[in-house]
């Protein structure tokens, strides 16, 4: 076989690499899923806080790993990799923050 195997890790044993892949693929299931259910939430009750919420999870954990564990694979260089993780962290972030602070609530009438 020709060309780079599928690596997104240097150094250490294959079993401590499995591990770090495992735990990388659930990683991004439990967030795609926490991300679904609070996209159902907002479905259900019309609260666009909720869609943020669900956007800022998607790009906080899913986007990340994702990134991290792709863009290697892909030739990407270790620099770029870190610059787009960190940027999809760092978005999923605000929109979090923005769900939270920045958008304005109904008041509930008494």
């Amino acid at each position: 076989m020709t060309g780079q195997p599928l690596s997104t890790f240097t150094g250490g044993t294959p079993s401590v690499v499995a591990l770090v892949v495992v735990g990388q693929v659930v990683t991004a299931a439990l967030a795609t899923w926490i991300a679904v259910r609070t996209y159902r939430g907002y479905q259900q009750a019309d609260d666009a806080a909720l869609l943020w919420l669900a956007v800022g999870v998607a790009l906080l954990s899913v986007g990340a790993t994702t990134v991290e564990f792709l863009l290697p694979s892909f030739g990407g260089a270790p620099v770029m990799t870190t610059l787009v993780a960190r940027s999809s962290e760092l978005s999923g972030l605000f929109a979090i923050l923005y769900a939270i602070y920045g958008i304005p609530r109904r008041r509930r009438q008494p």
